[in-house]
């Protein structure tokens, strides 16, 4: 739910443009397909491996005019595709993190594939699909050109498919009505996976062996996948890896959806009074994607604060009812899941408090510990005091609780990353579980020897799991530095990924009654509702028993009962000073009354 800081990405090329006469091709049922072919040039020569790249594939036609805030409509083809150069980017604010900004071109047409195929490929191989993060606002498949996905492909033995969708109001404006429902985003990812499934062959993939996984808002969309009807069947794995559907952040209420599309429609010049006008000013505009462009904190400043103007909104038929309550029915897709985060999520959410903070940590002081809280608490859950206190008292050092000259910095960083990734995942976990489906669950403490934010006060915070899934150990440069443990790390985490897609199993490449002794991992116990098991995502790879048991028992259990008596407690006062008032009206006392 977060833009992304990978301004250490941008620093080598994973791959180079291999010398060869004779590009790929592959025949689907629209046409030739001619992509590239790319060299995977590890640390470890072992590990180099050819991969074939076809980029920029159309799923969808271009979302605009008529289209715009409408389901995407596959994109018809025919006769011969060069897929040699990524697709546009879609439209989206600047990064306000670091000075990274994504290469574009950046265009409403932007609905792309990539499929990336290692060589040689086995037969009917599995296929992972990546859907990115970014805050539901910024991102792409593929965030800078030349670093493609190829250590994942390579290391996994599996095909790896990217994709663009439609970002920040072309992707999630909602008026909450049959006029603009919403979940743009949602139904091109899912057109995107479609699309995997019909074409997927043609690449030596086996539709029936496909896993998604995302990260942050990718995660979210994962898990919404997850619960949706009309996305069941188009994979047997999910992995979320720092988000989830039951996220207090993963789909906004109806009435803040509303309200945000029509702010959003005066910032552009179609204020307007209903659905229909709104719409049809919206769809006749010109160069909408430059007007938005800037367009994000006018809106947050409008809308009052918050995080967020634009998400996924239960809509009755993309997100049939809310995530909580699905869970809660057991209407979950048939799917394996990994669900897990990292040990300091929350140091991501400070750095955008704190950007101008350098290799020291900030500190941050009581009172300082009150506003943030109040301010991720209160746009998420609640702004009750008594809700403040009891995360303070929960989080903060008994030893100084409220001295101001305490540093709060770990247990502000803490609070916000059980409230914002990690509990509603151990929510998720459970959920699934009850379900009936299998779930394995890690979590990550491993500081990274360069981070992906460049700083190490940040220790293991979001994001950083990325650096080992998309293999950035196992690729030589002078700008970064990791050690031989993490880049085994790195390559025992992508087989784990891998494997799921494989065979539902991510301590299994194959379903063979013998495992070859070089494929074997360290046992990933499957998570059960006894027991707790996960994964510590580290060199060590050692299991461990509840992830923060206690912390997500208070968020996901006592906390809503909280929130709702100190409403309730709220409304009374409020009703008590309206009868109160209503009393007193036009009465007075010895003291107020004029003299006659």
């Amino acid at each position: 739910m977060h833009v992304k800081s990978v301004f250490v990405l941008c620093l080598v090329l994973a791959t180079a443009l291999a010398a060869s006469d004779d590009p790929p091709v592959v025949t689907t049922s629209q046409g030739r397909i001619i992509g590239t072919r790319l060299e995977f040039s590890p640390t470890d020569p072992e590990l180099g491996r050819s991969v074939d790249a076809y980029l920029g594939i159309p799923y969808a036609e271009a979302p605009v005019g008529p289209l715009r805030f409408k389901p995407p409509v596959a994109k018809s083809w025919s006769g011969e595709l060069q897929a040699i150069k990524l697709g546009n980017r879609c439209p989206q604010p600047s990064m306000p993190i670091g000075k990274l900004t994504l290469s574009g071109p950046f265009d409403e047409d932007c609905l792309f594939v990539d499929v990336f195929v290692p060589q040689p490929l086995p037969s009917d191989a599995a296929v992972l699909v990546y859907i990115h993060g970014g805050g539901y606002m910024m991102g792409a498949g593929i965030l800078i050109e030349d670093l493609y996905p190829t250590p994942l492909a390579s290391v996994g033995d599996v095909i790896v498919v990217t994709m663009n969708y439609r970002l920040g109001p072309f992707g999630f404006l909602s008026t909450n009505d049959d006029i603009i429902p919403g979940n743009m985003a949602l139904l091109d990812q899912r057109l995107a996976m479609e699309w995997v499934r019909d074409n997927i062959k043609a690449f030596g993939g086996d539709p029936g062996r496909v896993a998604i996984f995302g990260e942050s808002a990718g995660a979210a969309c994962v898990g919404l996948h997850m619960v949706s009807p009309g996305s069941a069947g188009l994979f047997r794995g999910a992995i979320l890896e720092s988000g989830d559907a039951a996220a207090p952040w993963a789909t906004l209420p109806d009435g803040a959806a509303r309200r945000a599309a029509f702010v959003f429609g005066k910032l552009v010049g179609c204020e307007r009074q209903t659905s229909e006008e709104l719409l049809e000013c919206l769809q006749q505009i010109e160069g909408f994607d430059t007007i938005v462009e800037n367009q994000h904190e006018k809106l947050l400043q409008e809308l009052g604060g918050g995080m967020q103007a634009f998400a996924p909104v239960v809509d009755g038929e993309v997100i049939p009812a809310d995530p909580n309550d699905l869970y809660e029915q057991g209407a979950i897709n048939d799917a394996v899941s990994i669900v897990g985060a990292q040990s300091d999520e929350g140091m991501f959410m400070l750095l955008l408090v704190f950007p101008n903070s350098t290799d020291e940590a900030p500190f941050v002081d009581s009172d300082t510990f009150d506003a943030i809280a109040q301010f991720h608490l209160g746009s998420l859950l609640s702004s009750e005091p008594i809700v403040i206190e009891a995360a303070k008292l929960m989080y903060g050092n008994a030893s100084c609780y409220g001295l101001p000259d305490c540093d709060y910095l770990d247990s502000l960083s803490q609070l916000v990353g059980d409230v914002i990734f990690l509990c509603s995942g151990d929510k998720t976990a459970r959920a699934f579980t009850k379900a009936g489906r299998q779930v394995y669950r890690y979590y990550m403490n491993h500081v990274p020897t360069t981070t992906m934010l460049g700083k190490k006060w940040t220790k293991s915070t979001h994001g950083d799991n990325v650096i080992f899934v998309m293999g950035l150990p196992l690729i030589p440069s002078v700008n970064w530095t990791f050690t031989e443990d993490e880049a085994r790390m790195s390559i025992q985490t992508i087989k784990y990924w891998a494997n799921l897609a494989k065979t539902g199993n991510p301590n299994l490449s194959s379903l063979d009654a013998e495992q070859r002794e070089e494929e074997k991992l360290p046992e990933w116990p499957l998570f059960t509702l006894e027991e707790l098991a996960y994964k510590d995502l580290s060199v060590s790879m050692r299991n461990g028993r509840g992830i923060k048991a206690k912390e997500c028992l208070m968020w996901n259990e006592f906390m809503p009962k909280l929130i709702k008596i100190a409403e309730e407690a709220k409304g009374c006062r409020e009703v008590k000073e309206t009868k109160d008032g209503d009393a007193g009206e036009g009465t007075c006392t010895k003291e107020t009354c004029p003299e006659e």
